[in-house]
């Protein structure tokens, strides 16, 4: 994939619109206390956030519509290493608006790069970034990425990014894992594993870390859990995170700081995380990303088993043909099928020039 084709989304992916629709309610009805843009936590958008739904044949909210200056110049440096495409969905009698807008903010992008319409599971890219739900589990691109947003945070599993300049660093990890793999792992180095709910990441991690050459930094979240420091969603907004996720609805956060100590004292850092946090690590940190597979069949009995509600179980399962497509762009994958993923990784690392530099400080 020399050079890829993307489809990007208009609404609440390249420019805002929720929000818009959101100051147009607070502004017209003074709602109190005003309405925020968390509360918008479906797609069918129902509760108190129903009442934007009123400002979406509005004219007006369409003219309020800007692209941030940070957001152009993410997008120019997508069209540097791809060809871009504007897909958005939109009212008839708003097309109008909607092209000019676009045109306004990226005169250099061809007309014919523009798509106006809803059928958007028609047009095939190698890649597409949307904030819909349906969207991404209906196009048939090779990499659909979700733009986080309020109204999807609990979908978990797949490729999902929280702003523009995250999707950039992704784009060009997939360019690079469609060239060639990496043939070693720096030492000292991030372990990022990645894969599927019930994949066993978590497991790996704790089995590797009874060796004193591995460490798993410690992580913050929003859910109260014996693996993680819990935090209310004050105080995890209160902190200064390097690395920001959420799965099914739950914050996590790690602290460069942390991350640092292990690498500066020439140990392995083992994390499990989504694609996301993977590739945020990647910018900062040497940093191997490993797919841990497992066979489906063993994937959905897991999820089924869990203490989960229901709505959580059901997109975890949905998600995992589309987690599965991930593998494609990591360093390297290791099959847990026999529980046996910590011995796959520790194989990776058993060269010659890895061993004497580990031996040296951290066998026993």
């Amino acid at each position: 994939m020399l050079r890829p084709t993307i489809g990007l989304d208009w609404d609440d992916v390249t420019a805002p619109f929720n929000s818009l629709a959101v100051a147009m309610a607070n502004e017209k009805y003074k709602i109190m206390p005003p309405l925020m843009m968390e509360e918008i936590d479906t797609w069918e958008n129902v509760g108190r956030a129903g009442i934007i739904k009123e400002f979406y044949g509005n004219e007006e909210l369409y003219h309020r519509q800007k692209v941030p200056l940070r957001t152009q110049k993410e997008v120019r440096r997508l069209m540097e290493i791809a060809d871009v495409y504007i897909i958005t969905a939109v009212y008839p009698q708003f097309m109008g608006i909607r092209a000019q807008q676009i045109m306004e903010a990226f005169p250099e992008l061809p007309h014919e790069n523009i798509i106006l319409g809803n059928a958007k599971n028609l047009v095939h890219f190698d890649i597409i970034l949307d904030d819909a739900i349906h969207n991404i589990l209906e196009t048939p691109a090779s990499y659909p990425v979700l733009m986080r947003k309020p109204w999807n945070r609990k979908m978990t599993g797949l490729l999902s990014v929280n702003n523009m300049t995250e999707f950039v660093s992704l784009v060009k990890q997939i360019i690079r894992s469609s060239h060639a793999r990496s043939g070693t792992i720096a030492v000292p180095s991030v372990l990022a594993l990645v894969g599927p709910s019930g994949s066993g990441k978590t497991e790996i991690a704790e089995e590797l870390c009874r060796d004193s050459r591995f460490v798993s930094p410690m992580t913050y979240c929003t859910k109260k859990s014996e693996k993680h420091i819990y935090l209310t969603e004050e105080e995890f907004d209160r902190q200064r995170f390097f690395e920001m996720t959420m799965y099914a609805g739950v914050k996590y956060g790690t602290k460069k700081e942390e991350i640092e100590a292990v690498l500066q004292d020439g140990r392995f850092a083992v994390m499990p995380l989504d694609m996301c946090g993977a590739i945020a690590m990647k910018r900062h940190f040497p940093t191997a990303i490993i797919y841990v597979s497992r066979d489906k069949e063993y994937l959905i009995r897991n999820i089924v088993d869990e203490d989960f509600p229901s709505e959580e179980k059901t997109l975890r399962i949905l998600s995992i043909d589309a987690e599965k497509r991930n593998r494609r762009i990591c360093d390297y994958i290791i099959d847990n099928r026999d529980g046996s993923g910590a011995d796959r990784i520790l194989e990776l690392l058993e060269t010659p020039y890895m061993e004497n530099v580990l031996n040296k400080k951290h066998l026993n």
